[in-house]
């Protein structure tokens, strides 16, 4: 397979702009330079395999989808976007939520 840093940039440039991030978002949590963000969009540098999972992670997608574009659904990535979701709730959400789940796994 051949790595095609070009796509990769482009991939992480989308993600990043669909969530509203600055270059400058990125390296703060990452502790790297604005200046590698950009170089690393653009395909000026071949990304370490670190940074990228890292990167990923900090834009919740999976590494795959920097990669390659393939989007892979797994059970620890619904269970992440899961417990997201629910983090707020009152509990009596968490307690409707918790009914409707008992209800739900009755259907195997």
């Amino acid at each position: 397979m051949i790595i095609n840093y070009k796509l990769i940039g482009q991939r992480i440039r989308k993600c990043r702009i669909e969530k509203s991030m600055t270059q400058e978002n990125i390296a703060e949590h990452l502790d790297i330079s604005v200046s590698y963000v950009s170089r690393v969009e653009r395909a000026a540098v071949k990304i370490s395999l670190e940074t990228l999972v890292r990167i990923a992670m900090f834009l919740n997608v999976s590494p795959s989808y920097l990669i390659d574009g393939t989007i892979a659904v797994t059970k620890d990535y619904l269970h992440s976007e899961l417990a997201e979701i629910v983090g707020d709730f009152s509990p009596e959400k968490m307690s409707l939520l918790l009914g409707i789940a008992k209800e739900i796994n009755q259907y195997k």
